[in-house]
C-alpha cells in the first residue's frame, strides 16, 4: 500500500509577507535606479550632440563652407547648418545646388530635462518643458556656439555644459586649432 504525504501548502499570510517585502525591496531600490537612468539619459545627449559637430566639421570640409552649430540657451534645442544667412533666417532651407548632396540642416532637441548652459551659468528649475518644439524655435533664439571651418578647424574653443537635475554634468569641449572634440563628465 502507497501512503500519500499530504503536501503543505502557503498560507495566505505567507504569501502576503513575501509580497509586502518584495514591495518594500522595490522601494528602496527605485531612486537608485532611476538616477542611473538619468546619467544614462546625459550621457546619451552627450553623444548625440558629439555626433552632430563631427558630421558638421566633416560636411564642411567635404562641401568646403563653414557650418554653424547654435543652440537655444537654458534650453534643450540645438541645429546644424551652413553658416549664411539664409539657413538662418528663418524662411526654411534654400533649393540645394546639387540635388544629390543636399547641405545638412539638423534641428533636434535634447531628452526632457536636459538643457545647455555654458561656464558658470547654473540652469533654472525644470519646472516647465526644457525643449521648445524643434519647428518652432524663432530664429531670434539661436545663439551660435561654434563655426566648423573648411580647414578642419573651428573659429573658436567651445565649452558646452549639458545639464539635468539629478546628474552629473557633461561638458563638450571643442579646440579650435586642430577641431578636436573632448567629452568631460562633471563631478
Amino acid at each position: 500500500m502507497v501512503v500519500r504525504q499530504r503536501r503543505r501548502a502557503f498560507t495566505l499570510m505567507e504569501v502576503l509577507m513575501v509580497m509586502a517585502v518584495m514591495v518594500m525591496f522595490a522601494a528602496l531600490s527605485y531612486p537608485a535606479l532611476d538616477s542611473l537612468y538619468v546619467g544614462v539619459k546625459v550621457e546619451a545627449a552627450s553623444d548625440s550632440v558629439h555626433a552632430a559637430w563631427s558630421e558638421a566639421q566633416a560636411r564642411a570640409v567635404n562641401e568646403g563652407r563653414p557650418y554653424r552649430f547654435s543652440v537655444v540657451p537654458g534650453k534643450g534645442n540645438y541645429r546644424v547648418a551652413p553658416d549664411s544667412s539664409e539657413f538662418w533666417s528663418g524662411g526654411g532651407a534654400p533649393a540645394p545646388d546639387d540635388p544629390e548632396n543636399p547641405p545638412l540642416v539638423l534641428q533636434q532637441s535634447m531628452p526632457k530635462g536636459i538643457v545647455f548652459t555654458r561656464e558658470g551659468e547654473r540652469p533654472g528649475p525644470a519646472d516647465g518643458e526644457t525643449s521648445l518644439p524643434d519647428d518652432k524655435v524663432p530664429p531670434g533664439q539661436w545663439v551660435t556656439t561654434a563655426v566648423f571651418l573648411p580647414d578642419g578647424t573651428a573659429q573658436d574653443d567651445v565649452d558646452i555644459i549639458l545639464h539635468m537635475d539629478d546628474a552629473r554634468p557633461i561638458t563638450l569641449h571643442l579646440r579650435s586649432l586642430t577641431g578636436v572634440i573632448s567629452v568631460q563628465r562633471g563631478e
